[in-house]
């Protein structure tokens, strides 16, 4: 990307080689690896801002950025630091001081990451110019932590992005590889058949008709859940299941899910076809459970896709408290003989053991899904309404059963 200066280069090449940089798909983190995680892309944004003082690298930065293929152009960090023979890795090993192995252990800490620029505004107006920040999060919510071309450290506002072109650099929510079977999933534990193929959960073709089963035909939610320098939202729903007295996750309908499963939407409202259940996997879950009551769960999935993780207190408080006010009545049963496909239902068990619990970094829990007769009907042709802290109104969604 740029010269390099020589000594460093050289152990950095020795280091890489006997090294592996290859970013792996972050798992539950304790509070001290957790805030690790943090500090050490904190400290990757600031080597980067610094770096970026070189225009050949900012222009060369801005062409990637324009060539992505990835939604909102983005590029995944770590395959980008070591692409052209490490030269970008080669760049932040001398743009601040600090270690070459000191370098490699926070693309380690970091876990994988994907630099783009969120705002659209910021996106088309940003071809490499000498004015930019570089910022990244802790967690959803709180204020970004940014950095200027001399490494000057700033918080921005949570909400309101600044005019100022913003590069972000945050853990991975897209799947760069469309290929690792743990990130394109769509069933868990229970499904049954190729749904999908193996292209990363590509449109299902018109030629092949879609399978029997629940589908989610609309969902309203009341508001996007996702920070602004996160991007679009990657809304999920999730169907769990009670087998041998424990909860289980049995699909995942959202962006990176395959075949019928497959649901990518930015909007907050939305009408089409996503499979929620397939009957091949509700005969599959009945099998294993002859009650089939089912919970049905909306979440924004802020790291891993189709994998939630959140505050295990918090989950248990949010759905005690909807268990208290509607008695229990938070579940739902498949039902074919109705056009929603889906009726109200007793459920007595919670969901600790298919989330993951992981306080320092939740998931936006948007609202369990609770039948509209439970809940109260409202305008509209929505017969769940979905119900998240304090019992407050999160949004809305439809059924049908696709026979």
């Amino acid at each position: 990307m740029s010269r390099i200066t020589p000594l460093p280069l050289v152990a950095l090449v020795a280091l890489v080689a006997c090294g592996d940089i290859t970013p792996t798909a972050s798992p539950p983190l304790d509070l001290p690896e957790a805030t690790a995680s943090t500090n050490a892309r904190e400290r990757l944004a600031a080597r980067l801002a610094v770096a970026l003082n070189d225009p050949e690298l900012r222009r060369e930065l801005a062409d990637r950025l324009d060539a992505s293929t990835a939604p909102e152009g983005k590029l995944q960090f770590q395959s980008l630091a070591k692409a052209d023979g490490n030269r970008l890795l080669g760049r932040l090993a001398t743009a601040e001081q600090g270690s070459v192995p000191a370098l490699l252990a926070d693309l380690t800490s970091a876990h994988a990451l994907e630099l783009y620029l969120p705002v659209p505004a910021h996106r088309s107006a940003w071809r490499g110019g000498d004015d930019y920040l570089v910022a990244t999060i802790g967690h959803d919510g709180e204020a970004p932590v940014a950095f200027s071309s001399a490494g000057e450290r700033r918080l921005l506002s949570p909400s309101v992005p600044p005019a100022q072109p913003v590069i972000a650099l945050v853990p991975q929510e897209h799947d760069f590889s469309r290929g690792v079977a743990a990130m394109q999933q769509a069933c868990f534990d229970g499904c049954t058949g190729d749904l999908g193929g193996s292209d990363g959960g590509g449109e299902v073709p018109a030629s092949r008709a879609l399978p029997p089963g629940l589908y989610l035909s609309e969902s309203h939610f009341n508001e996007d859940y996702e920070g602004w320098l996160k991007g679009s939202p990657e809304w999920e729903f999730h169907v769990y299941g009670e087998v041998d007295g424990e909860s289980k996750q049995l699909s995942c309908t959202g962006e990176l899910a395959n075949g019928a499963y497959r649901w990518d939407t930015d909007d907050r409202d939305w009408t089409g076809e996503a499979a929620l259940l397939t009957e091949q996997d509700i005969t599959q879950y009945l099998g294993q459970n002859p009650t089939g009551v089912i919970r049905i769960v909306a979440w924004e999935d802020d790291d891993e896709m189709c994998v939630p993780r959140t505050s295990g207190t918090m989950l248990k408080d949010v759905l005690t408290n909807l268990d208290e006010v509607y008695k229990k009545w938070t579940g739902a049963k498949i039902n074919p003989w109705l056009v929603s496909g889906a009726q109200k239902a007793y459920a007595a068990w919670g969901l600790a053991s298919a989330v993951h619990n992981w306080i320092t970094t939740e998931d936006d829990l948007i609202g369990f899904g609770i039948e509209a007769s439970i809940a109260g009907w409202e305008a509209g042709s929505a017969n769940f309404a979905l119900k998240g802290r304090n019992v407050t109104t999160t949004g809305s969604f439809g059924t049908v059963y696709r026979k």
